[in-house]
């Protein structure tokens, strides 16, 4: 295939892709809700704010700021589980090396045991 085509062929895939993101997202329509669980306030910007678009409406939460700093905290709080499990499964994985080794070694001790006896079973001994 063309390389131009098939940046075109892309090209138009993803303009279509994009366009069902947006059909999608009109469907849900807007949010009512902050992520802090707070109704969100419609407001409208004064002219001097946006001399641009006058009126320009937004959505905004009173607790937003506290949300965030929930939030922030609580992934601190996760990150310092996170470690704290990180060094348990470090431990944890020494513990089974360590075990890993003892079972290599008795398994070794065996197979010697066996060829013993094969030795003997044979006669050898």
């Amino acid at each position: 295939m063309d390389p131009n085509e098939e940046r075109r062929s892309m090209k138009a895939l993803k303009a279509h892709f994009d366009t069902l993101h947006f059909v999608t997202d009109s469907m849900q329509g807007i949010q009512e809700r902050c992520a802090c669980g707070q109704r969100l306030v419609r407001e409208r910007a004064p002219a001097e704010v946006f001399d641009y678009l006058p009126g320009k409406r937004f959505f905004t939460c009173k607790e937003y700021k506290a949300a965030v700093g929930l939030c922030s905290r609580g992934r601190a709080r996760f990150h310092e589980n996170e470690a704290g499990k990180c060094e348990e499964y470090k431990s944890l994985v020494v513990k089974l090396e360590v075990e890993n080794q003892e079972l290599k070694a008795e398994v070794e001790k065996l197979l010697a045991r066996v060829s013993q006896l094969e030795y003997a079973h044979k006669g050898g001994g």
